[in-house]
């Protein structure tokens, strides 16, 4: 990737993962090493800095990070938005490197280069092919200590940072966020926002962001973290252009903020009108590292921050545990304050350096008196003093411990989960990224310490109606209410073990032993096909009613439990999220589960029970419905509806596999009455035991991992699997005629149904992918035609494959891209492409499945689909099928079924 434009963007939604690093007190021996119990080695190098190589194999990459001592907390008076300013500027060039030769030094070692800046800590990261570790960090080390910040740059970036500004004032939540961060910190380092003011930067001169620069940025005060596809000694030589640095002073110290004033104290203002409505995307918060949005109902947000004490300088795991335990939907909290004062709260644990914060948000009711509330908090703080249950304990660092397996598998955020835990970090650096478990006695001490008696180390800040007219001592303390008191497996596709459970369950098991994660995929086979003629698209209304509620809680009670479990679960695609829609298919539905290892037994039950017992109720039934409502109205528009129309004209268009997957434009989501019609109770109706197939990549061993499965799916009567029966295919004699009007964009699908004899499925996938290149060659790149293009296979059910050519492109260009079309396949039939072009492709398609397998749901779900779709499914063409292919085969691959008097072509708007 290259080196990102947009390197300014907030990563305040994705660093709240990262606050639960544990922070203790580091050894200060030069050269001394430290091995944590999860394979983290801790060196300390000459310059006084801090590395921490940890090797993660499997993903061909390393992540080199550098943490500095330097944030919005750190700057001179009136110069808010040094750091940030700072950050900008050392982009722009080093040494004999302007910017446009630092952007291409990181393209040509394919590295992905970032940062951020926070209130302690500016966080500069790259992501690169192991290959180039090396290189990565020389520049890095030369971005950090040799840059020329020059004056015509200097004048350049302060243009961009000022237009960054003016972007989050126009966005309400950003002003209201500033201006929480404003009255909770007033008078105090912390006050401005992290990206300063337009009268700060524009008043900070050069000298003072040079002098700045030399001053926080001293080698000694680096946190490395450098991890990935490399073993200890790999990642120890990506360290050395770090350890070449020489010896320096310490970065200056920082005034303990229980110095400051504002302790024992709170404000309050107005919120602030909203800016004038402006085109364009919404502007992004300002918040730069507090946890949550500050956007509230009309009640007003009430935000409150504790200090840890001097005592739990090196608790930062007990602080983690119990910020999460004062979070939860069933805590202390939530039970005082929610539904009669507040509609939802948060709580974070904070790294900072030398003590922790706490910070809670609450977002009031309307009507509610703001002294009220915080009185309240108050009394279910020291309420809460006594701290979690052992069980509450256990379920809280299991949780966090599936979260953070789940999250270290996306290497490339590590830097924004770790970085300011890094830059802060008090004790062994490990610590940061591996935290230790610790007793329940341990953290209920930590607890008592915390929380009782907090109110001297506590400050508070109301945003809306009411509140003190100035700076005032908290309120007292309101004590809060009491609370409530044996099948055979066989060897599989993609290296998986297979069986079928006496009641037609086909169950698939992807064998990962001693994986700290688990990926369980449920498919149900069928999905348009058997849905009534009167309530088209209830499958994707059941599969989004799953986690309306079950007979043990309501939706809720469900998410609750979920999250104890640190498990994370997906029933359907969301038209919210771009490119959501790889399981968006007629003939399937499913259910996606990934977690924690230790939380498997727990999935699959929860999994059983969802499907078994369902009992939603009225939160989850409208949940349910505005999705499927969202959904509908994606899937008849656009692509959606052109790929309809497609199959259509291939198919017939009353073929189930034509139909809109959440049912046509107009209708109306299913009533209660319908879905429990073709829902059904256990084992008939829409999940019928003969219509799924279960798979799971398992941490546990493959006979084990069956026996969970049996637990959790087996019952009713024996039975095979069950799939179809399909309609014959009747294509009507001519495509149907669409009127494109007005329509800015066409989409041009041009394709054919093919019988693929198995020795040619290989190099029909390598013909595919080469026409994909090519189109991409010719039609975006050299003619201009397009930007949303490919091309593509697709099996249905009875074994053959849809090859279809897919291009979106103006009007006017229609006539032009089929043309072209028709001439790149003319040319593959032609003549055997390249060794060069075939090795090239095969290496793009190990880097595809590589991408498509990072998780375990995605590698469950491969296994799902390839059990689902038989032995003539693409994903049966193993790596070294596909990699054996021969030009030759390519040739006779592409004249044999890309063949342009059989290939159909349909235009839609």
């Amino acid at each position: 990737m290259l080196l990102t434009i947009n390197r300014r963007v907030s990563f305040s939604f994705i660093v709240i993962l990262a606050v639960g690093a544990a922070l203790v007190t580091a050894p200060t021996a030069a050269h001394a090493e430290e091995v944590s119990a999860q394979g983290v080695v801790e060196r300390d190098l000459p310059s006084g800095a801090k590395a921490l190589l940890w090797p993660r194999p499997g993903s061909g990459t390393v992540l080199i990070t550098v943490a500095v001592p330097a944030g919005s907390q750190d700057e001179p008076a009136g110069m808010g938005g040094l750091s940030h300013y700072l950050e900008h500027l050392l982009f722009d060039g080093f040494d004999d490197l302007d910017e446009r030769g630092v952007t291409e030094a990181f393209e040509r070692l394919s590295a992905y280069m970032n940062a951020f800046t926070r209130e302690q800590a500016t966080v500069y990261f790259a992501l690169v092919p192991r290959s180039d570790a090396v290189a990565a960090a020389e520049l890095m080390a030369g971005m950090l200590t040799r840059s020329t910040i020059g004056s015509a740059v200097y004048e350049k970036e302060k243009k961009v940072i000022l237009e960054e500004l003016a972007k989050d004032h126009a966005s309400p939540d950003g002003l209201k966020e500033e201006m929480l961060r404003g009255v909770l910190w007033g008078g105090t380092p912390l006050e401005h926002p992290v990206g300063g003011s337009v009268e700060s930067v524009g008043a900070t001169p050069r000298d003072e962001v040079v002098a700045y620069w030399k001053d926080r940025y001293v080698p000694s005060g680096y946190r490395l973290l450098i991890t990935g596809d490399l073993p200890v000694d790999g990642l120890a030589a990506a360290m050395e252009p770090f350890t070449k640095l020489g010896g320096t002073a310490l970065p200056p110290n920082r005034l303990d903020p229980m110095n400051w004033s504002g302790w024992g104290e709170w404000d309050a203002a107005m919120a602030p009108a909203a800016p004038a409505a402006s085109g364009g995307m919404p502007a992004m918060g300002m918040g730069h590292g507090m946890p949550t949005k500050a956007q509230g109902p009309a009640g007003g947000t009430l935000a409150v921050v504790i200090a840890a004490p001097d005592t739990l300088a090196e608790s930062g795991t007990s602080l983690e545990v119990i910020s999460r335990w004062l979070a939860d939907p069933s805590g202390p909290l939530a039970s005082s304050l929610v539904p009669d004062l507040a509609r939802d709260l948060s709580v974070v644990r904070l790294p900072r350096e030398p003590r922790d914060f706490i910070e809670i948000r609450v977002e009031a009711g309307v009507g509610v008196a703001p002294e009220d509330l915080l009185g309240r908090l108050l009394g279910a703080l020291d309420g809460a003093a006594g701290g979690p249950d052992d069980a509450e304990v256990s379920a809280i660092q299991r949780a966090w411990a599936g979260e953070r397996a789940l999250n270290d598998q996306r290497l490339h955020y590590a830097a924004v989960f770790y970085g300011e835990a890094l830059a802060s970090g008090r004790g062994l650096l490990a610590e940061a990224v591996a935290p230790s478990e610790v007793g329940s006695a341990i953290v209920r001490r930590a607890a008592s310490e915390l929380l009782a008696e907090s109110t001297a180390r506590a400050r508070a800040a109301w945003i809306g109606e009411g509140g003190p007219e100035d700076r005032t001592v908290l309120p007292a303390a309101v004590a809060p209410p009491k609370r409530e008191g044996e099948t055979t497996l066989e060897k599989g596709p993609l290296g998986s073990l297979t069986a079928t459970l006496g009641n037609g369950v086909v169950v698939g098991i992807l064998p990962e032993e001693g994986s700290e994660v688990f990926g369980i995929h449920l498919l149900v086979a069928d999905r348009t096909l058997r849905e009534p003629v009167d309530a088209p698209g209830v499958a994707d209304f059941i599969h989004r009613l799953l986690p309306g509620g079950t007979v043990l809680g309501g939706s809720q009670e469900l998410v609750s439990r979920m999250e104890w479990a640190g498990i994370d679960v997906k029933t359907a695609d969301s038209p919210a999220i771009p490119f959501d829609n790889r399981y968006h298919v007629p003939d399937f539905s499913y259910v996606r589960i990934e977690g924690p290892a230790q939380s498997l037994t727990v999935a699959l039950m929860m999994l059983a029970e969802m499907v078994r017992q369902p009992a939603w109720d009225d939160a989850g039934w409208r949940s349910a419905a505005d999705g499927h409502s969202s959904e509908r109205k994606s899937d008849n528009r656009g692509s959606e509806k052109a790929r309809q129309l497609f199959l259509g004209s291939l198919l017939g268009p009353e073929h189930p596999l034509a139909r809109p997957v959440s049912g046509p434009a107009g209708a109306t989501a299913g009533s209660p009455e319908q879905v429990r019609e073709v829902w059904q109770g256990w084992p008939g109706g829409y999940f019928a035991p003969d219509r799924l197939v279960v798979t799971v990549a398992s941490p546990l061993a493959a006979q084990e991992t069956l026996d969970l499965v049996t637990d959790a799916f087996s019952g009713g009567p024996d039975g095979l699997p069950v799939r179809g029966p399909y309609p014959e295919p009747m294509p009507p004699e001519e495509a149907p005629a669409v009127e494109i009007g007005e329509a800015p964009q066409v989409t041009l699908l041009w394709g054919r149904i093919a019988e693929v004899v198995p020795e040619d499925r290989a190099a029909l996938l390598v013909a595919i992918d080469a026409l994909s290149d090519r189109m991409t060659a010719v039609i975006r790149e050299r003619e201009g035609l397009a930007y949303r293009l490919g091309a593509g296979v697709r099996p249905i059910p009875g074994g053959a494959w849809i090859l279809s050519a897919t291009v979106g492109t103006r009007p006017d260009n229609g006539d032009r891209v089929a043309e072209l079309l028709e001439e790149l396949v003319e040319e593959l039939s032609a003549e055997p492409i390249s060794a060069g072009d075939l090795e090239r492709l095969n290496a793009r398609a190990r880097r595809t499945r590589m991408l498509r397998g990072l998780s375990a749901a995605s590698r469950a779900y491969r296994v799902g689909r390839a059990l689902f779709e038989g032995p003539g499914s693409p994903l049966a063409v193993d790596d070294a099928a596909y990699a054996a292919v021969t030009p030759k085969q390519v040739l006779v691959a592409a004249r044999r079924y890309l063949v342009p008097d059989k290939m159909l072509l349909v235009v839609t708007p």
